[in-house]
Formats: C-alpha cells, sequence, structure tokens
C-alpha cells in the first residue's frame, strides 16, 4: 500500500470519527434522536465506498477465438 492511500484512510477514518462522536454528543445534548437520524446516511456512504468487491480487476481476457 503506498504511503499516501493509507494516510488518505486514516484522514478519512478520523473524519469519519468526528462525525459520529459529534452527532452522538448533539443528541445527548439535544435530548433527540434528531442528529443521530440526520446521521443515517453515513453507514451507506461507507458501504458503497469500501465494499470489497469495488477494488477487483477487470476480468482476464479470453484466450482464442470468439464465438
Amino acid at each position: 500500500m503506498k504511503p499516501w492511500v493509507r494516510w488518505l484512510y486514516v484522514f478519512s477514518g478520523v473524519a469519519v470519527a468526528v462525525v459520529v462522536v459529534s452527532s452522538v454528543v448533539a443528541a445527548v445534548r439535544q435530548g433527540s434522536w434528531e442528529p443521530l437520524i440526520a446521521m443515517g446516511w453515513l453507514p451507506a456512504v461507507l458501504v458503497a465506498a469500501w465494499w470489497p468487491g469495488t477494488r477487483r480487476r477487470c476480468a482476464p481476457r479470453r484466450q482464442g477465438s470468439p464465438g
């Protein structure tokens, strides 16, 4: 893994942690679930971005003629 890719993962993980913690703190202060509901899109984005199948390489070419 290249160093800049590792830093990108670290930075994105820290950013996600900040968003999650700030949403939980806001929910506790307000006494409401609204901040957590507003942050509900984040898990879907993470799953779509880091799904294991997204980093697969293209299928190799077939050997031989088509048909």
